[in-house]
């Protein structure tokens, strides 16, 4: 399952999404109906965003913010059901 991080836009959404598919640039363009340039435009923010210099770092750099935000439901389903109205 792929999170929707919602501090991206959908474009840059979208291609983050192609990349993790293992889709090259080019490829992305094309599912998306967009240019080459356009899908570089996007990556290259996505790196900003991310703070990564290549695909590979932003891999890694997704899969942690998945796993961060797993973590964080994680403890909100905690707290959520060890707190009931009888106890308040």
């Amino acid at each position: 399952m792929i999170l929707n991080p919602i501090f991206l836009k959908s474009g840059e959404r979208e291609v983050l999404y192609g990349i993790m598919e293992g889709l090259t640039g080019k490829r992305i363009a094309q599912k998306l109906n967009v240019s080459y340039a356009c899908v570089a435009d996007r990556k290259r923010r996505l790196f900003d965003r991310f703070e990564v210099r290549n695909t590979k770092e932003l891999i890694v750099a997704y899969n942690n913010y998945l796993i961060k935000i797993r973590e964080i439901e994680q403890i909100r389903q905690k707290l959520s059901g060890g707190i009931n109205a009888n106890s308040l």
